[in-house]
Order: structure tokens, then C-alpha cells, then sequence
């Protein structure tokens, strides 16, 4: 190779031998490969006029110039134009031979196309077989294609990306630049609530991308009849060809073969797993010796301390764009799906289990170095799971540090009361623990949910029935009344009420249930009443399975 490296991916439609001279260039082929003989050029006239051959060739589009000695004078033009590959024949080698090979390629075109196809799908299912890692697979194509590799999963989330040893020399992006250049969320439209048809459709998808002069060529990765993913190859749009066509579909059916081999065993994983903590979590257990043999089968010692969190997906009403309640049941399947790839990606003992609108863990606290850094490490997790299904926010409650079967049930319970009371009333979009919750912490460590609402409604009772009869609002002026520290003024304008009205509402308070509010213990004991009020749902769902799991 003389010159031009970057330019090998070219297209070649014919190929002229120019052997005798003074060379004929009239009716040359676009895109021909041109083979010319140097030999015996002594004449310093005819070497002097070497440059304005090559500046005729590129005028003609020719593909690429083949020399049979080396030429200072036709490589220092074609470098100046910079527009195509300049090679050298090997020594002896016959230009007349050398057009007939290249001819008898082209004729064959087809076949030559599916051949190297095969040769690289060879390479690949040999890697395959080996196990080897798609990072791996990715590499090996990335060098055989000459091109980009994309692996994508079917929510289009990069799975692994490689280039080829000498990208930069090829004009491709590097491994690093690569990912801000194509995603197939962005060029196939795949969206975390519809991922892709269910029906893999026949064929490559190419797309040229904007101004940048980079072409993609996709073929889906299809398991069971189901997409499980994408292979792209990228390259320069006027270099890609029927035979990035073949190498894309044949490469996603060698990377089928990891991928199917991964989630079949995930599944199983998952399967038993998720049968295990359920009965764990739920309680079902009749005795703790038969849960911790099961554990002791999937490799885990409920005598040992562990760790617990709960993910879940905040409302998404106040979206920009609503979504469909298929949309959102699409959303939902998405979370699920990437929330466990990337906590078992992280730490691959996690147990976790779907349990209605939440995603439950239960994790050896030997796999973390602290429960302050498995908050930092879900806080990165809950982000980028919230970029990953279009931005919804998402919440993740963390219980406390637990040893044993039923204290690992309660960790759990506080978890999950964590995250449901940080999603509905702390704002979402966010980790909390179960310490951080403040009074909800000791309204939630109450067993007795007769007791919570016995005091709730000697506190609250009169004043709700009053306003169910008469259509009043006394709860929420109460409500905004002690949000606003007691401040008459700053409550008055923060529920957009006259003074005189909040002042008369408070009385009414005062009179419904006997009580002065300007008593300090009436005020706490009203204000606990309130947060009763606002969580009590939320408690219930946590403290039945709290309950079933703390039975003895």
C-alpha cells in the first residue's frame, strides 16, 4: 500500500491494464480500478507528466490506482488531491493477470459477497461457541468489516461498541466518539414504552446520518421470533455496500447465540429466584429452617447480614406527553427488564423479584463495601434508569442493615414503605432510607393499624366528617395552617384565603374537636394525625407483608 488507506472501502466496477504507451484514458469506467504499468519508464518527460495522469484519473471517478513499481511522482499527487487509494503490485506480477483477476471478481461479485460473509459469521460462531464475551465478538467483526459495530438491546440501549484497529485512518469515529454519532433509539425511533415489533422486520435498515457523511446498516437480532436487539455496522455513506448487507444479517445471527445463552439462563435465575424471595417476603415460610435451606440451594446465608431496597416508577401524570395505559404497561415491562440487567450487571447475587408496582432486592451486604456506598451505587442506577426509559423519574427506598430471615422481612417492609412514602410524598425522584423519614418512620413502626386510626380520627375525626357533609375544606386549612409554621399571615397567603377567613376556619377546628391550638402537645398530636392521614394507605400495603413475614 502507497497511499490512501482511507479510502480501501471504495467500490470497484471494472478494471483497465494500461501496459503500452503513450496510455489511452478515453471511455475509462467510473469507479475502475486502473493497473499501470511503470516499467521501462526512463523518458523524463514521461515521468514529468505522471502528475497530470493522475489529476485526468480522478477527473475520470476511477476507484483506485495500481502501479507496478513504485512512483514518488503519482503518489505525491494522488496525496495532494487526497481522493484515492494508490497500491504496488507485488514484484513480477503480471498487470494483464491482475486485470483478469480482478474482472473475474467482479463478475462473481455475488458470490465473492456471500463467501466473505461466511467467512466472517465463521469467525464469529467460533467465538461464539467459546464463549467469548460480545465485547470480543464486536472487536473481530469491527476488524473484518472495517466498520463501526453497534450491539444494541431491543430498548436500544448500547450493549457493546467497537471500531477497527485503524479507525482514524479509515475517516471512522473512534470507540469513544462512536456513541454520540448513532443510537438506534434516535435513527429506528425505538421507544422505552414500545420497544420494537414484536415481528423482526425482513432485512437490513440503512440510514445515512445527517451531514457527517457516516451511513448505517442494521440487521435485527432475532430470537424466538422475537427482536432481542440490533447489529449496526457504520461506516462512510458512499463506502457501504451489499456486502455490509450480508455481514450485518449474518453477524446478528452469530450474536444471537450469547445473547439467547445469557437470557435463558437469567430467566431460569430469575424464575427461581423470584419464587424464593417471594415466599420469603411474603411471609409463606412455615418455619425458618426451610426458608434458609432454600437459600443455602441458591448460594445464600440468610444468617448473614443483608441488605434491601424496593424500585419503582414515580406517576407519570404530569408528563409533557401522557401515556396510554398500553404505553404505560410498556413502560413498566422496560424498567423491569433494564432495572435487572443492570443490578445483576452490578452485583450478581442480588435477589430480586416484581412485586406489583415495585421492584424488590435483597442483597448480601458482603457485596457492598457500606450501605452508604450501595446508596451512592442505586442513586447512579436509579438515574440511569430514568434516562433509559425516556426520562420518567423514579424513586428507590433502602431499608435497614438485617440478619435473619424475618428481620430481613421487616428491612424489606421499611424499604418499600421508603420508597412509596419518598415517591408520594416526598417529591419522587429520588433515594431515601428508611431512617431519613422522619415521623413516617415511627407512624410505620406501629404495628397496630386499629391504633393508628383511633388516633387519627379522635384528632381529626370531627373535622373530616364536617367537611364530607357540608363540602368544607377546615383538613386542608389545618394542613396548610401548621405547613406554614402557625404563621396566621404566611398560611392566610398561601391558601389564597382573607385573613379574617383562615382565622374563622381555625376556630371552627378548635370547636369541632374541643381542642386549643394553641396548645403545643394538641398541635403535635394534630399534626401526627395529619401525616396518619396522608400515609395510612401506604403503610398498609407495607405492614401486611411486614406482618406475615414477623409471624411466628
Amino acid at each position: 500500500m502507497a497511499y490512501g488507506y482511507q479510502h480501501l472501502q471504495r467500490p470497484v466496477t471494472w478494471a483497465r491494464a494500461f501496459v503500452n504507451r503513450p496510455w489511452a484514458l478515453g471511455g475509462i469506467e467510473e469507479g475502475a480500478l486502473v493497473i499501470l504499468s511503470l516499467r521501462g519508464l526512463t523518458a523524463r518527460s514521461e515521468v514529468q507528466a505522471l502528475p497530470r495522469l493522475v489529476d485526468a484519473l480522478i477527473t475520470a471517478r476511477v476507484s483506485a490506482i495500481c502501479l507496478t513499481d513504485d512512483s514518488t511522482e503519482v503518489v505525491e499527487a494522488g496525496a495532494r488531491a487526497d481522493a484515492l487509494p494508490i497500491m504496488v503490485l507485488p514484484p513480477d506480477s503480471s498487470p494483464q493477470d491482475a486485470e483478469r483477476a480482478i474482472i473475474g471478481l467482479i463478475v462473481d461479485r455475488d458470490g465473492q459477497v456471500q463467501r466473505r460473509a461466511a467467512e466472517i459469521y465463521q469467525s464469529l460462531i467460533q467465538l461464539a461457541l467459546e464463549d467469548a464475551p460480545t465485547d470480543t465478538m464486536a472487536g473481530r467483526l469491527a476488524d473484518a468489516a472495517g466498520r463501526v459495530v453497534y450491539l444494541e438491546d431491543e430498548y436500544g440501549v448500547l450493549q457493546a461498541v467497537a471500531g477497527p484497529t485503524e479507525s482514524d485512518v479509515q475517516g471512522l469515529p473512534t470507540v469513544e466518539e462512536a456513541p454520540g454519532i448513532y443510537t438506534a433509539r434516535e435513527v429506528l425511533g425505538i421507544s422505552p414504552a414500545a420497544p420494537v415489533a414484536t415481528s423482526p422486520p425482513a432485512g437490513t435498515i440503512r440510514r445515512v446520518l445527517g451531514s457527517d457523511g457516516y451511513g448505517v446498516c442494521s440487521a435485527p437480532i432475532s430470537i424466538g421470533g422475537t427482536v432481542a436487539g440490533f447489529l449496526t455496522l457504520l461506516g462512510r455513506a458512499e463506502e457501504m455496500h451489499e456486502l455490509d448487507d450480508q455481514i450485518a444479517l449474518r453477524a446478528a445471527s452469530a450474536f444471537a447465540v450469547p445473547i439467547a445463552k445469557y437470557r435463558a439462563v437469567m430467566e431460569t435465575q430469575t424464575r427461581l429466584q423470584g419464587s424464593f424471595l417471594e415466599n420469603l417476603l411474603a411471609g409463606t415460610f412455615t418455619d425458618d429452617e426451610e426458608i434458609e435451606a432454600r437459600a443455602r440451594y441458591l448460594g445464600h446465608d440468610l444468617g448473614e447480614p443483608y441488605e434491601t431496597a424496593c424500585l419503582t416508577i414515580d406517576d407519570q401524570t404530569d408528563r409533557r406527553q401522557p401515556l396510554f395505559e398500553g404505553q404505560q404497561a410498556g413502560l413498566w415491562t422496560s424498567f423491569l427488564d433494564l432495572a435487572r440487567r443492570e443490578l445483576r450487571e452490578r452485583w450478581p447475587r442480588a435477589l430480586l423479584r416484581e412485586r406489583g408496582d415495585v421492584l424488590a432486592m435483597v442483597l448480601p451486604a458482603g457485596d457492598v463495601s457500606s450501605a452508604r456506598d450501595l446508596r451512592g451505587r442505586l442513586e447512579e442506577v436509579r438515574v440511569r434508569l430514568g434516562a433509559l426509559v425516556g426520562g420518567a423519574s423514579t424513586t428507590v427506598g433502602m431499608g435497614r442493615h438485617a440478619a435473619g430471615p424475618r428481620a430481613i422481612v421487616r428491612s424489606y417492609a421499611e424499604a418499600e414503605q421508603a420508597a412509596r412514602i419518598g415517591r408520594q410524598f416526598l417529591g419522587g425522584n429520588r433515594t431515601v432510607t428508611f431512617e431519613e423519614l422522619g415521623v413516617y418512620r415511627v407512624i410505620a413502626g406501629v404495628e397496630s393499624r386499629e391504633v393508628l386510626e383511633a388516633f387519627r380520627r379522635e384528632y381529626l375525626g370531627a373535622v373530616e366528617d364536617y367537611d364530607a357533609r357540608h363540602g368544607a375544606e377546615l383538613t386542608a386549612t389545618l394542613e396548610g395552617f401548621f405547613a406554614c409554621n402557625g404563621n396566621h399571615a404566611r398560611a392566610a397567603e398561601m391558601l389564597h384565603l382573607h385573613r379574617n377567613t383562615l382565622l374563622y376556619r381555625l376556630e371552627r377546628v378548635e370547636a369541632l374537636g374541643g381542642r386549643n391550638l394553641d396548645d403545643a402537645e394538641t398541635r403535635l398530636s394534630m399534626q401526627l394525625a395529619l401525616k396518619i392521614r396522608r400515609v395510612f394507605p401506604t403503610i398498609v400495603v407495607s405492614q401486611i407483608r411486614s406482618t406475615r413475614g414477623g409471624q411466628r
